[in-house]
C-alpha cells in the first residue's frame, strides 16, 4: 500500500471519532453517528480490499450494495450538515459555511480517494 494511501487511510481514522461526536451534538439522535460510522468503515474496508485483499476479502455481489449504502448515506449526511450546520455553529449569513458555498466541496473531495477504490473492488467482483 503506498504512504499516501496510508496517510489517507489515517486522515480517516482519526477524523472518525470527530465526525461521530459532531454528528451526534447536531443530530441529538444515535442514528445518524451510527450511520456515519458504517459508512467510514466500510469505506475504509474498501481501501483495504483493494491493496490487501486476503485480510478483506470483499468477493460478492452484496459489495455493490455496501458502495450504494456507502454513496447514499455521504450525501445524505452531507445534506444534513449543509443545513444545520451554520446553525449550530452560529454563523452569520455570509459564512463561508453557508449551503451555497464552495467549502462543501472539501468535503465530497476527501471522500473521493474512498469512492474510487470502492468502484474498483466492485469492478474487480463484476469481472
Amino acid at each position: 500500500m503506498p504512504v499516501w494511501v496510508t496517510l489517507y487511510v489515517a486522515l480517516m481514522l482519526v477524523s472518525l471519532p470527530v465526525g461521530v461526536t459532531m454528528l451526534r451534538r447536531i443530530e441529538r439522535d444515535w442514528l445518524h453517528p451510527v450511520g456515519g460510522m458504517i459508512s467510514t468503515l466500510l469505506s475504509l474496508g474498501f481501501i483495504f480490499s483493494y491493496w490487501l485483499p486476503d485480510l478483506v476479502p470483499l468477493h460478492d455481489r452484496s459489495v455493490l450494495l455496501l458502495f450504494a449504502f456507502v454513496l447514499f448515506w455521504d450525501l445524505y449526511s452531507l445534506r444534513r450538515l449543509r443545513d444545520k450546520l451554520p446553525e449550530y455553529l452560529g454563523l452569520e449569513e455570509d459564512s463561508e459555511l453557508q449551503p451555497g458555498s464552495g467549502a462543501w466541496l472539501t468535503g465530497i473531495l476527501l471522500m473521493l480517494p474512498a469512492y474510487y477504490f470502492a468502484a474498483l473492488v466492485c469492478l474487480r467482483v463484476m469481472n
